[in-house]
């Protein structure tokens, strides 16, 4: 049975503009994997926006003066090198777009269809090693998403140590493969 909205247990979920509803379990879920994010990398900034630019996270300091520029210009970057990518066929699910700058690198990518996930990292980061944290955040974020709320917690989140070393080894192995 469906719970009304007058019901005294009734967690409403976080609708965003682009569609995408955050459950509190979902919520939580995108803080840890985050938060793991900015450990792991070390990230300076993360900035986590639905395909529209409507922010749904920020860790790390305060990178620009308007983040809510930021987000929107982050969202429309990642909208135009999907589309250019496509246009030379060189599109491919969780698109990634790398700035290298004078004292940190920015990276942006797809978290699923409808977010992007922006990095700013220190230039003493391996790019190899930024890339595939990030890239497996983004992943685990649209699974977050896609979940229905009350199968989070059976999701395999967080870059704990098996996985980051099995992650590293399938990056490695790729470099050999044709």
């Amino acid at each position: 049975m469906k719970k009304k909205m007058t019901d005294p247990d009734f967690i409403n979920p976080v609708e965003m503009p682009s569609g995408i509803s955050l459950h509190p379990v979902q919520d939580a879920a995108v803080d840890r994997v985050l938060d793991d994010l900015m450990e792991k990398t070390p990230a300076l900034f993360v900035l986590l926006a639905e395909a529209g630019g409507q922010i749904l996270a920020v860790r790390g300091g305060k990178h620009a003066s308007d983040i809510v520029a930021l987000s929107t210009l982050v969202a429309s970057d990642m909208a135009a090198s999907r589309e250019i990518a496509r246009l030379t066929n060189q599109y491919r699910t969780g698109q990634m777009v790398l700035r290298e700058g004078p004292d940190s690198n920015t990276f942006t990518t797809e978290a699923g269809p409808r977010m992007v996930l922006f990095v700013r990292a220190a230039k003493e980061v391996p790019l190899g090693w930024a890339r595939l944290l990030i890239q497996e955040t983004g992943r685990q974020l649209a699974d977050v998403v896609a979940a229905p709320h009350d199968n989070v917690e059976a999701l395999e989140l967080g870059l704990d140590e098996e996985k980051l070393s099995a992650l590293f080894g399938d990056g490695l192995d790729s470099i050999w493969k044709e």
